[in-house]
């Protein structure tokens, strides 16, 4: 009886892999996409029944590497292989589009021969979740730079105006761990018309994605400065003339009247707008025939020289306009002019057609920015993809006016109208708590001050958003003001913390009879906030706006008790959960004498009453030696009332 091989026999290699006839079987039997590519010409030296038959080349031996990427651009394919190759160092992508609405996650690995030198590259599906833990541990530099790219462009957001609703996509082409050449903006000039642009450079990389939104910075100080649009654009190309990454930098920016429709626009080297209309037509504007930014001499004065190119148009009710990159366009197998009447045909439909909406892409701007992208890139995009849509609403926003008891019962009731109006206007979420929670203390002020116990009356909470993109709230009573008493550190602090909110407040009264003390008729509390949209990022980012959260009630949960006792707190805390939120924690830390953890980052609303009741907790814990701590997020609006009362608290 033979001896048993052990790991160090000459043998053992060969008994470790297997016969390789069953290893040749097992290859091929594996469900994961495999291959091999021997060379520096990265010739398929070997390939699985799963590949061949997710490419549909069932003779893929012998031929190039790049046959087993049918959806991606050779060149790209060659490059990222040699790469591998040349570098020693694997790469790793996801939902690389490969043809016929298929995206592909693979490992290009080294592939090394015995004596360590690399004889080719080796192409496997990875492990989804091992990838993404991967991903999250430590995310590659050009992918940083990426998501650096895309939380700019988060900042500071599409405006919110009643009469028009403006939406944006940005997708990044299919090597997405690079930052694109892309850009966009929209704004609200001085006079109340509504400027937006998209621009591309032609480069990619960091140094262009830098030189595009420097670009952009300079369009949005010309468009507010300048009196006309060609004077806008001498800047932009004296701009651009300095900086080697924008010339031939292609623009296309329009300014919109909203109120009666009027359009004017320039197209620099790029696509013309699209006007998508509420029967389902699509139609291209004229290209003003400007030339890309940057590549002639510029001319002085006002910008003459730019009059020529610029366009006019009217933007009926209910019709969107369209600007885009060429990335949207320029697809495999379809020329420019194919691309661009297929856009017309998918925007008009999205356009027209409510049941298209998906996943919150509900209003036309929304989906025809959006499905524009989704339909359109299905078969292939090699370039950064761009969208940004503005829809002419037939009607304006209506303004809200709500009237109630001014009790307790009142502020959710208050706060929920509010939060349904400002969702209708698509707000960013962060906007939208600080106008809330700005709206409720001086609501709550009025409940608490205004009226007499046994008498009381009504407070009224009045939104509108004028098309300056500011919103306007007014917070009403008809009884008597009370000047604060600023004795009372832990009290008082509403309105102190409504004007953190807010980017403006004012206390007025209404007229009074002679020889009456002000605000004995009513008080009025106007906050302004200026609002925002969220663009739809993807898919680094979110790809589409983010479906509404559904609103969490108050509650409080023990989650570790015994000598170091923690509170877990969710939902609003105002006036109508105060007392509720005193009565766990002073049972949570035994009226004091065991220190008491309470994490607020699930907190919605912390209001000035929710304050008052951390305060009393505090001292109660103080008086036996014993600390709160408090848990909040950066930046939440919990943190930073939290700051405003001066408690300490940990991130």
């Amino acid at each position: 009886m033979p001896a048993a091989r052990g790991d160090g026999d000459a043998a053992g290699p060969r008994s470790q892999a297997g016969d390789a006839l069953s290893v040749a079987d097992a290859f091929e039997s594996m469900p994961s996409l495999m291959a091999a590519m021997e060379g520096p010409e990265h010739t398929v030296v070997a390939a699985n029944a799963a590949l061949r038959a997710f490419t549909r080349q069932p003779d893929l031996i012998g031929r190039p590497g790049q046959y087993l990427f049918p959806g991606l651009v050779s060149r790209q394919v060659t490059e990222l292989l040699d790469l591998v190759y040349a570098g020693g160092e694997p790469f790793t992508a996801r939902e690389w589009p490969a043809g016929d609405d298929q995206y592909l996650d693979f490992t290009l690995t080294p592939w090394l021969s015995a004596a360590g030198e690399v004889r080719g590259v080796l192409m496997t599906q990875p492990d989804v979740a091992e990838l993404a833990r991967d991903q999250a541990a430590a995310p590659s530099r050009a992918r940083r730079e990426a998501l650096a790219v895309q939380e700019v462009m988060l900042r500071p957001g599409l405006p919110v105006l009643p009469s028009a609703r403006v939406a944006a996509r940005y997708l990044p082409a299919a090597a997405q761990d690079n930052a694109g050449g892309d850009c966009f903006d929209a704004m609200v000039l001085p006079d109340g018309q509504v400027a937006v642009m998209v621009a591309d450079a032609p480069g990619r990389g960091l140094a262009a994605s830098a030189a595009i939104w420097q670009l952009r910075t300079v369009l949005g100080d010309a468009l507010n400065q300048e009196a006309s649009l060609p004077a806008v654009l001498v800047r932009a190309d004296r701009f651009a003339a300095g900086n080697a990454d924008l010339r031939a930098a292609t623009l296309c920016v329009a300014v919109l009247e909203p109120a009666g429709g009027r359009l004017c626009y320039a197209t620099c080297g790029h696509p013309p707008p699209l006007v998508a209309a509420p029967d389902g037509t699509a139609r291209h504007l004229p290209a003003t025939g400007g030339r890309p930014l940057g590549i002639c001499p510029v001319p002085a004065g006002d910008g003459a020289g730019r009059r020529a190119e610029i366009g006019t148009a009217v933007l009926g009710p209910g019709e969107v306009l369209l600007l885009y990159t060429n990335g949207l366009v320029k697809r495999p197998a379809r020329t420019l002019g194919d691309g661009m009447a297929d856009l017309e045909v998918v925007a008009g439909d999205a356009a027209a057609n409510p049941a298209l909406a998906a996943r919150g892409a509900g209003t036309p701007a929304e989906r025809v920015s959006y499905l524009t992208v989704e339909l359109l890139t299905r078969g292939g995009f090699h370039d950064d993809v761009t969208t940004l849509a503005v829809w002419r609403q037939p009607e304006p926003h209506p303004p809200l006016d709500v009237e109630l008891t001014a009790s307790p019962d009142a502020v959710p009731g208050l706060r929920h109208a509010l939060d349904d109006w400002l969702d209708a206007l698509g707000v960013a979420f962060g906007d939208r708590q600080l106008a809330e929670l700005s709206a409720i203390e001086a609501v709550t002020n009025a409940v608490e001050h205004a009226y007499p116990a046994a008498r009381p009356g009504t407070v009224r909470l009045q939104a509108a958003v004028g098309a300056d993109g500011y919103l306007e709230i007014r917070v009403s009573d008809r009884g008597r003001w009370r000047v604060p008493d600023v004795t009372e550190a832990d009290r008082g602090q509403g309105l102190s913390a409504a004007v953190q909110f807010a980017e403006g407040l004012r206390v007025s009264h209404p007229p009074q009879n002679a020889g009456e003390p002000p605000g004995a008729r009513g008080t009025v509390v106007t906050t302004r906030h200026r609002l925002h949209r969220q663009p739809m990022l993807a898919p680094l980012g979110a790809s589409v706006p983010a479906e509404r959260a559904a609103r969490p009630s108050f509650a409080v949960q023990l989650t570790a008790s015994g000598p170091a006792p923690r509170v877990q707190v969710s939902g609003p805390v105002d006036v109508t959960t105060a007392d509720r939120l005193a009565d766990w924690l002073f049972q949570a830390c035994r009226a004091g004498v065991l220190p008491l953890t309470v994490d607020l980052s699930a907190v919605t609303i912390l209001a000035s009453a929710g304050v008052h009741v951390l305060h009393r907790v505090a001292a109660q814990l103080a008086v036996h030696g014993q600390q709160l701590t408090l848990v909040s997020e950066a930046g939440s609006p919990a943190t930073a009332v939290l700051d405003l009362a001066r408690l300490p608290r940990q991130g």
